[in-house]
């Protein structure tokens, strides 16, 4: 009877242990897709700045005026916040609600910082 109960005993802690193993190794993949996911955006963010400064420099080169330029600068400016509020917006809305605590930012500013501390740049 003795073995019966070592037996199941230890099939339960097998159980346990495998479950929290896959858990932590899901968790660590997460972790991983992650960073990796905001190192992307980050890099498109960059993209779009130097997209906005060379469209800028080309239109100060022609003959737009400088009236319109600063309008023209001032939306394409607005519509890369936009796009980084909006991604911001997005990850936390559709991230599986199982990792929600491992969103640690609310805004660009935030994510950078915590994308800099993770990667200890």
């Amino acid at each position: 009877m003795a073995e019966l109960l070592w037996f199941l005993g230890g099939a339960a802690a097998y159980q346990i242990l495998t479950k929290v193993l896959r858990i932590s190794q899901l968790y660590m993949f997460f972790q991983e897709v992650h960073a990796h996911t905001l190192i992307m955006l980050e890099s498109a963010s960059q993209d779009l700045e130097s997209a906005v400064q060379l469209k800028m420099e080309m239109l100060e080169a022609s003959n737009v005026e400088q009236d319109q330029i600063k309008l023209i600068n001032h939306a394409d400016n607005q519509a890369v916040e936009t796009w980084r509020t909006m991604t911001i917006v997005k990850i936390q809305r559709f991230i599986p609600k199982v990792f929600k605590d491992a969103i640690k930012y609310d805004n660009w500013k935030e994510m950078k910082k915590y994308l800099h501390d993770i990667l200890k740049l």
